[in-house]
């Protein structure tokens, strides 16, 4: 395997296949970007799959990354990343192997996760486009290496030039080229890049942000399928994908909470009482997973609404518990 970028894979914590591959770059051009991505710089949204957009589930997303690059904390690695919009679409992969072992670029490439990998939620059962990132190729094998998810994990794939060309050309950015959507896009570094300093002053910004945000959030109309389908089972994957995105970014809070800790940015007890907290909020959104993987397996293909907005409410109320007490943290 000829690589353009060797890299290991960020697995602290799922966040989602965009954020995790900018964390594996960064952390590989400097390691002290593992704290930026323990950084509380994120949201609760609600978010419509593709396979029905009325259908609403809750997921988490970090500030800045997608609509405002200048303010996003991994900007002073990554400086931007360039489009690409391939010249022959009868021979993309000629100039996307260009790119890879002539340019030693990474290239980020659209797909349909339907004809992606194997193991994949979405494998043959729906539809999804997503950026892949690809950092290496085979020649002799004509095998693509790709960092990307599935049930095992964010990890190194190996994947047969075919199934890339058949994933790529049945993504929406060739199938409905008037959305606009790239190709694929290769990245810019900064030449110089600065360590990373993880600051209570910016998480107590972002604590207060998010106790007011997280009183304003309402569970009502999500998680709501409509009678009895024969998709019941792939609306319950697409909510375990918000919920283990929720649940994963706990457990990069209980990171950061540590990593505070440790570096001496508020002192132990604090730190003690903010994990305890933590550790209730996982174990709540464990349960919760649960409850839609045992749904998975049960001939009992009804969800009870009414707990399940219950018990994340109440969930998200412990969380606005926990970040209150960075008022008290030391500056």
């Amino acid at each position: 395997m000829q690589y353009s970028i060797p890299l290991t894979p960020y697995n602290d914590f799922w966040m989602n296949c965009i954020l995790n591959s900018h964390y594996t770059i960064a952390s590989q051009l400097e390691p002290s970007y593992k704290y930026a991505s323990y950084m509380n710089d994120y949201s609760y949204k609600t978010w419509g799959a593709a396979i029905d957009y009325s259908f609403m589930t809750p997921t988490i997303e970090v500030l800045d990354y997608s609509t405002n690059w200048d303010k996003y904390i991994l900007s002073k690695v990554i400086v931007k990343e360039e489009s690409i919009f391939f010249k022959d679409m009868d021979h993309f992969v000629e100039e996307l192997k260009h790119i890879i072992l002539e340019k030693k670029q990474l290239v980020k490439i659209h797909v349909d996760l339907f004809y992606w990998l194997p193991k994949n939620i979405a494998w043959e059962k729906f539809h999804m486009s997503h950026y892949s990132i690809i950092n290496g190729y085979d020649p002799e094998t004509k095998m693509y290496a790709v960092l990307d998810d599935d049930i095992e994990g964010y990890r190194t794939h190996e994947v047969p030039e075919e199934r890339l060309i058949r994933a790529f050309m049945n993504s929406t950015a060739v199938t409905t080229p008037a959305n606009g959507e790239p190709h694929a896009f290769t990245y810019q570094f900064n030449d110089e890049i600065e360590p990373y300093q993880l600051s209570i002053q910016d998480v107590r910004r972002n604590a207060e942000r998010l106790v007011e945000e997280l009183a304003r959030f309402s569970f009502d109309g999500l998680w709501d399928i409509k009678a009895a389908t024969d998709q019941f089972d792939d609306y319950i994957s697409i909510s375990l994908i918000g919920i283990n995105i929720i649940e994963n970014r706990q457990l990069g809070n209980s990171f950061l909470i540590q990593s505070l800790i440790e570096l001496g940015q508020i002192d132990e007890a604090l730190g003690k009482e903010m994990i305890r907290a933590n550790k209730r909020i996982q174990q709540g959104w464990k349960a919760i997973k649960q409850i839609f993987i045992n749904k998975t397996l049960s001939d009992d293909k009804q969800l009870n609404l009414n707990l399940l907005h219950a018990k994340a409410k109440e969930l998200l109320e412990m969380e606005k518990e926990m970040w209150s007490l960075t008022s008290v943290a030391s500056t």
